[in-house]
């Protein structure tokens, strides 16, 4: 019998931050029986067994630095015993699959070159409009110039680099990645991700009251996905004792407990059971400034819920203004607003958004497809 190949998923994220790069890499180790997998991931709380863990070889944990922090995220440690594990793990596997971008990812890409691994990486997001937010103005642009090189310098070591739609391919190309481009959808669990069958139970459940309106957001509470624009959009509505600003997900205390000091807003931390808060919801925002796919939305629209979005990323192509969704422009709170109670009073509007938002979603966004294609790419490199 013919031994499966190893497989090592490299990431800079993990439990307890539960984030469309940790959800997307549950998806493929539930599908990815052609290979033996393992994990090089940050060690962000304390070891337990996790849904990943369950369903791998092997789990290498690095230890994240005790002094710095990217928008909530611990960097990883700069020492000997981490460089060992990383070079241990490489070594011990056949191929090298990064969901980036950060310094794990990085090393992994450059490790799984220098031992001639075949390594790919997926895109989750583009790394210099990402970590730009996090630098002071005056450092702004070197930073990103710097990243942006750096980025494009790893992406040009790997074998294959994996998109989740055409345009981002084409504009890592017109950036100077020479590596074969192939683009490779994420997907959405449509029977988890599903409409609830009883909307005022559902928020029943989280001790929201039934009858109010509830608005929604999912993901990091941080600076790269503008939620303050939420905030302030929110803070603009009228009759506030019908509505309920749910918050499903967690970040920097700076950002958090802005929302945290609201009166009628709950942010829950990071949860394994999205798909319960999604269902409670009535209208969700996604006012993020860098966005590749946007998973959290497409599971909000998989759950039926009318999106309200910027004009980032894939997320300009699968939104449709009036069809399944509406956008707004960024850092336009009073516009924010307004489509928000637009949707809050038209009942029939909103049931018909989020109709057509599920059926686009149950159309054309599979795991299956997805992660099929994915793995046979993998399978032929290796081959």
């Amino acid at each position: 019998m013919n031994q499966k190949p190893k497989l090592l998923l490299v990431a800079d994220t993990y439990y307890p931050k539960v984030d469309g790069t940790l959800r997307f890499m549950e998806e493929f180790t539930r599908r990815a029986r052609e290979f033996e997998v393992s994990l090089l991931v940050p060690k962000l709380g304390r070891k337990k067994e996790s849904i990943l863990a369950k369903k791998v070889e092997k789990t290498t944990y690095i230890d994240p630095s005790k002094r710095i922090a990217v928008s909530g995220y611990p960097t990883m440690q700069l020492s000997f015993k981490n460089l060992r594990k990383i070079k241990k793990a490489i070594k011990d596997n056949d191929i090298i699959f990064v969901q980036g971008p950060a310094l794990i990812s990085y090393l992994g890409i450059f490790y799984g070159r220098r031992f001639k691994k075949k390594t790919f990486f997926y895109t989750h997001t583009i790394a210099w409009e990402l970590f730009e937010k996090f630098f002071p103005p005056l450092l702004n642009r070197l930073f990103f110039n710097l990243i942006k090189k750096m980025s494009i310098l790893f992406y040009n070591r790997c074998d294959e680099v994996l998109v989740p739609y055409h345009e981002l391919g084409q504009h890592l190309k017109k950036e100077g990645v020479r590596s074969t481009i192939t683009v490779a959808k994420l997907g959405v669990d449509i029977a988890r991700f599903s409409p609830a069958k009883d909307k005022r139970l559902s928020k029943g459940k989280l001790d929201i009251a039934p009858l109010g309106t509830v608005i929604g957001y999912l993901g990091r509470i941080s600076k790269e996905k503008n939620t303050q624009i939420l905030l302030e959009a929110f803070e603009k509505l009228k009759n506030q004792k019908d509505l309920t600003l749910l918050m499903v997900g967690d970040g920097p205390t700076e950002q958090t407990e802005e929302f945290r000091k609201v009166k009628n807003c709950k942010v829950t931390g990071f949860v394994q059971d999205v798909h319960n808060y999604l269902k409670a919801m009535d209208i969700f925002v996604m006012p993020s400034l860098t966005e590749t796919t946007s998973l959290s939305t497409l599971e909000a629209m998989s759950c039926g819920i009318p999106p309200i979005v910027t004009k980032v990323g894939f997320m300009k192509n699968y939104v449709v203004k009036d069809h399944n969704g509406m956008f707004f422009p960024r850092n336009k709170a009073g516009l924010l607003a307004l489509k928000i109670e637009k949707l809050r009073a038209d009942s029939v509007l909103r049931r018909r958004l989020g109709r057509n938002a599920r059926k686009t979603v149950a159309y054309s966004f599979s795991w299956e497809r997805s992660i099929n294609k994915i793995k046979r790419l993998l399978m032929q490199k290796y081959f």
